[in-house]
């Protein structure tokens, strides 16, 4: 074979090589094309949504528009008169407590004052004794011994007369007083020179008090 004809079979050769890879060239052009379309697209929307975004959070933001009610005069007039009577109910809650505290503890005192007062009733009864037996003794012409006696009688008495008086047991005036009925108890009237009508003459028994308590009324003789 001659040179020339290996010359054009090279170039034929050349040739169809070229026209296979055109095609095959277009295709992947082709491709990268679509893939930047896709791309472009998907850049687009991402965009869209951002603004999307920005926009709502830009509307989120915004301050609501705040209605104020007008007031109603009928409700305020309603409230007012609730808040009045809740008040005027504490108050009487407040005030009845603190009487019931008053009150009990008045009791609890008053209820002290008359066991106290109990208990000293007895001894008044000692007192009379030590009364008569110092007037027997001093209607009596004594004899030495009789008369040491008398004076020990006697000092026994003082002492127990200041043991009634630190107690709070006291005795009631009588003496040139005027009869007072809630202290004094009569047994009897006469006249009496020089002394007005319903005045105390005589004591024929001491009467005693406990504070504003009367343990025993003072029998006594009223002038006439």
């Amino acid at each position: 074979m001659s040179e020339r004809r290996k010359e054009e079979l090279e170039k034929e050769q050349a040739m169809q090589q070229d026209g296979r890879q055109a095609p095959e060239e277009e295709r992947a052009e082709a491709g990268d094309a679509h893939e930047t379309g896709e791309e472009s697209a998907a850049g687009e929307d991402i965009g869209a949504n951002e603004d999307i975004g920005t926009n709502e959070d830009t509307g989120a933001n915004e301050d609501p528009e705040v209605i104020v009610p007008e007031p109603d005069p009928c409700l305020e007039e309603q409230l007012a008169l609730e808040r009045d009577q809740f008040k005027d109910k504490w108050m009487r809650a407040v005030a009845e407590t603190d009487n019931v505290r008053k009150r009990s503890r008045r009791e609890v005192q008053d209820a002290r004052r008359f066991a106290q007062a109990e208990t000293l009733r007895p001894f008044l009864e000692v007192y009379d004794n030590f009364e008569r037996a110092l007037r027997s003794m001093n209607e009596t012409e004594l004899d030495e011994q009789g008369q040491s006696v008398r004076q020990g009688v006697e000092l026994i008495f003082q002492r127990f007369q200041a043991a009634l008086k630190e107690r709070g047991a006291k005795l009631i005036p009588v003496d040139g007083c005027e009869f007072d009925p809630s202290v004094h108890e009569a047994v009897g009237s006469m006249p009496r020179e020089g002394v007005e009508a319903g005045h105390v003459i005589e004591v024929a028994q001491q009467g005693f008090q406990f504070g504003d308590m009367v343990l025993r009324p003072a029998r006594v003789i009223v002038s006439s």
